[in-house]
């Protein structure tokens, strides 16, 4: 079993008869939403200021407002957050091999069958040099069908050789490891070719490096948000890379893990069975994937 999180974000509260009104909208995708009887347990502000115990029962929910009675409504204000958690069963998917992991993400965004495209090939050779890596089955499946885009108009899919800069998985992955290198190696420290699990060059505290990182690993990032996070495969040495997992990268300090292939991630994500604090809110459909 795991903990799920639902939340509220509200635009303004109004008391009602028996309870209090919040206008504003449900967070993380549609599938982890309130149901009703539910409880919210905790007020605050963005990023956890002023926090607040309460104890509101959901009554009625909808994409624009909820209806709550309880304890504490009287302590809500606008622009506040409330939230409260659910326990579920753990996710017990056995993951896919790397094309029908790739076919399955198309189904979900409504991409035509690969056969039904051509045209898209990439020279994977060049790209897989300059990494120093072979890249993943179902990365490449998906790549070579669709092509570089943005899935629901928010996270953008990497591609080598894409004619456009936020698009290329070379200048992208150099930018983002440039961005997360303050954090493992200082400040100022990075520099192009610089190995992140190089230790001999890891600041001394380390207190940003996360537990999960070890010596000799490294992240490989194949796509971005517009709100300036990333999303990495985790390369440990020998592992394979039909088994690397991906981890997301938010703009500041905070890192989430999703235990499994890009494919399988992604698609996780746009159906809400991965819950994520900064993805899921905006992967809730209609899902589309394009330039």
């Amino acid at each position: 079993m795991r903990i799920e999180r639902f939340a509220f974000s509200v635009e303004s509260v109004e008391a009602v008869p028996g309870g209090w009104r919040l206008e504003g909208e449900p967070d993380y995708h549609p599938r982890h939403w309130p149901q009703q009887g539910e409880r919210f347990s905790l007020a605050c502000k963005e990023s956890g200021r002023r926090r607040r115990d309460v104890d509101l029962v959901v009554v009625e929910l909808t994409e624009s407002y909820a209806i709550v009675r309880g304890a504490g409504g009287e302590l809500l204000r606008d622009d506040d957050i409330v939230s409260g958690e659910r326990t579920v069963a753990d996710r017990t998917e056995t993951r896919r091999a790397p094309a029908e992991a790739a076919a399955h993400l198309a189904d979900i965004l409504g991409l035509a069958p690969t056969a039904d495209h051509a045209g898209n090939d990439r020279d994977w050779p060049i790209a897989e040099t300059e990494l120093g890596v072979t890249l993943p089955g179902d990365y490449r499946a998906f790549i070579d069908a669709y092509g570089p885009g943005s899935v629901d108009e928010h996270l953008h899919v990497c591609a080598p050789g894409a004619a456009e800069k936020w698009a290329d998985l070379i200048e992208h992955h150099s930018y983002a490891h440039e961005c997360v290198g303050a954090e493992f190696f200082g400040p100022g420290n990075w520099r192009r070719g610089l190995h992140l699990g190089d230790v001999s060059h890891w600041t001394s505290d380390r207190d940003d490096i996360p537990t999960w990182f070890e010596p000799g690993d490294d992240l490989i990032s194949w796509g971005h948000t517009g709100n300036g996070d990333f999303l990495f495969w985790h390369v440990k040495p020998g592992t394979a890379a039909d088994d690397w997992t991906v981890v997301f990268k938010e703009r500041g300090p905070l890192w989430e893990r999703y235990e499994t292939g890009f494919a399988d991630a992604l698609a996780g994500l746009l159906t809400g069975a991965i819950q994520s604090e900064y993805l899921s809110r905006w992967l809730g459909g209609p899902h589309s994937y394009g330039r």
